[in-house]
C-alpha cells in the first residue's frame, strides 16, 4: 500500500506504466490507477490534474526511453570514413525505433498520437479544461520536438547539414509509417521480412549528400484545403 502522504507524480506514473504494459492502453484510467496504488482516486489529482495530464506525463517518458534507446544504438554503430559505415548510425538508430515501438506499442502510440488516447469527456470546469489541454499538448509537443531534433542530427551526418529538417521528417514519415502499417497488419503473415531494413538503407543512400551534381527536382505537393479554403 502506497500511503497518500507518500504519494508522487514518479510514483503514479510507474503504476500507469505498469498498468498499460500488463493490460493495455485501454484499461488505463485513474481508478485504475489508484487501485493498483490502492489509495482512493482524490488522492491522484494533487498529482496529476486528469487522465489528459497522466497521459501526456506517460508521452514524456516515452520519448525520454526512446532517446535513450536511440543515443544506445547510435553510440554502438560501428564508424570509420567508408561510405557504408557512414549510414551505419541511422540504421542502428532505425532498428532501436522499430524495436521500442513493437514491444511499447501503448507507449508509443501516446508520443506519436495527436491529443493523447483520451476519449473521455472535457472537463466541466472551463479552468480545469484549459490547464489540462496545456498539459495534454505541451509536454508531448515538447517530447516530439526533443525526437525530432535527435532525428535531424542523425541525418545531418549524412546530408551534411546540422539543421536538415526535410530529410528528419522523411525518415521519421518512413519509420511511423512502417510501424502503422505492421500494426495494422497492412503486409500480411507472408510478407517479405527485409522490407524495412531495405527501406532505410535506400533512405540512407539518397539522403547522403552527393559527391557531384544533386539529387532530382520533386515537385513539392501543394498544401490539402479544407471546404473553406483554409490550408490543412
Amino acid at each position: 500500500m502506497v500511503y497518500p502522504s507518500k504519494l508522487s507524480r514518479e510514483s503514479v506514473v510507474g503504476a500507469a506504466l505498469s498498468l498499460i504494459r500488463e493490460q493495455g492502453a485501454d484499461a488505463l484510467g485513474m481508478r485504475a490507477v489508484a487501485l493498483r496504488l490502492t489509495v482512493r482516486p482524490a488522492s491522484l489529482y494533487k498529482h496529476v490534474i486528469d487522465l489528459a495530464g497522466l497521459q501526456a506525463l506517460l508521452a514524456e517518458h516515452a520519448a525520454a526511453e526512446l532517446l535513450a534507446a536511440i543515443d544506445g544504438a547510435i553510440a554502438r554503430a560501428p564508424r570509420s570514413a567508408a561510405v557504408e559505415s557512414q549510414k551505419m548510425p541511422m540504421l542502428f538508430m532505425a532498428n532501436e525505433y522499430l524495436r521500442f515501438a513493437r514491444e511499447q506499442p501503448a507507449l508509443y502510440a501516446m508520443l506519436t498520437t495527436p491529443g493523447g488516447l483520451l476519449t473521455s469527456a472535457t472537463p466541466t470546469s472551463v479552468t480545469t479544461a484549459a490547464i489540462a489541454n496545456a498539459i495534454a499538448h505541451t509536454i508531448p509537443q515538447t517530447a516530439r520536438a526533443a525526437l525530432s531534433k535527435r532525428l535531424m542530427q542523425v541525418v545531418g551526418e549524412l546530408t551534411g547539414a546540422t539543421d536538415d529538417a526535410e530529410a528528419a521528417v522523411a525518415l521519421w514519415a518512413f519509420l511511423h509509417g512502417f510501424i502503422t502499417l505492421e500494426r495494422a497488419g497492412m503486409f500480411g503473415a507472408s510478407s517479405p521480412k527485409g522490407g524495412f531494413a531495405r527501406g532505410v538503407r535506400a533512405m540512407a543512400a539518397g539522403l547522403r549528400r552527393p559527391a557531384s551534381g544533386g539529387h532530382p527536382a520533386i515537385a513539392e505537393p501543394e498544401p490539402s484545403r479544407t471546404a473553406d479554403g483554409a490550408t490543412g
